[in-house]
């Protein structure tokens, strides 16, 4: 139950950041969503704002709730962007487990403010476990190869829905990377370098870290 709560108290944090005629980047995984909920909840209350999704997950949801959506082309900005993250340091985050990460940091970091909503589980005193990395499916072997570099149990992750591998919206394959991660700028630039990666999931640039609580919530 706490759990829940804790979401939706982070989500609540983000939502005093709303404002009429904004471009709001809505971020994929069972936080955002709670924020995509409440954000409908304020449309229906007058709140004129547009939406660009990060997923076809939330893109689903959020016109499901009558949230007006935009084509990230067709928009000369993004005002603000809310997201959640897997696990998430004061300086860092490791996001991608719904598969979602580069239309997650496309949209993160070409916002104007970025929030970053979790609950209190997500917080962490260093940054360690399944870095994920979105690979063009032509190089994937290749790219598993240099990944096994940083971990020997660097694999693709197969689909439970379907035989084969896990396709990204993007039409990618996904590696997980099991790591401890001491340097997340340094490792995150490093990882984009290899030939086939498309993006991986060490998030670096932020706004605000809002941490949902039991009775509301503190900013980072």
């Amino acid at each position: 139950m706490a759990m829940s709560t804790q979401k939706i108290n982070a989500a609540k944090g983000a939502l005093r950041y709303l404002k009429d005629g904004m471009v709001v980047g809505l971020g994929s995984g069972t936080t955002a969503r709670e924020f995509i909920f409440l954000l409908s909840e304020r449309i229906k209350q007058g709140l004129d704002i547009e939406a660009v999704t990060t997923s076809l997950d939330s893109r689903f949801i959020a016109k499901s709730l009558g949230i007006k959506i935009v084509e990230l082309d067709q928009v000369e900005r993004i005002d603000l962007a809310v997201d959640g993250a897997d696990l998430a340091t004061k300086t860092a985050l490791l996001k991608g487990g719904g598969g979602a990460l580069t239309r997650e940091k496309i949209v993160g970091y070409g916002a104007k403010t970025f929030l970053v909503i979790i609950d209190e589980s997500k917080l962490r005193p260093k940054l360690s476990g399944r870095l994920v990395v979105e690979v063009v499916p032509f190089a994937y072997a290749f790219a598993l190869k240099q990944l096994k570099d940083y971990s020997k149990d660097a694999s693709v992750r197969m689909s439970s829905e379907k035989l084969g591998p896990t396709i990204t919206d993007n039409g990618n394959f996904l590696i997980d990377v099991p790591m401890e991660i001491k340097d997340p700028e340094k490792i995150e630039h490093e990882i984009n370098s290899i030939p086939g990666v498309v993006e991986n999931g060490i998030f670096t640039k932020f706004s605000k870290i809002i941490v949902g609580l039991d009775n509301g919530f503190k900013e980072l």
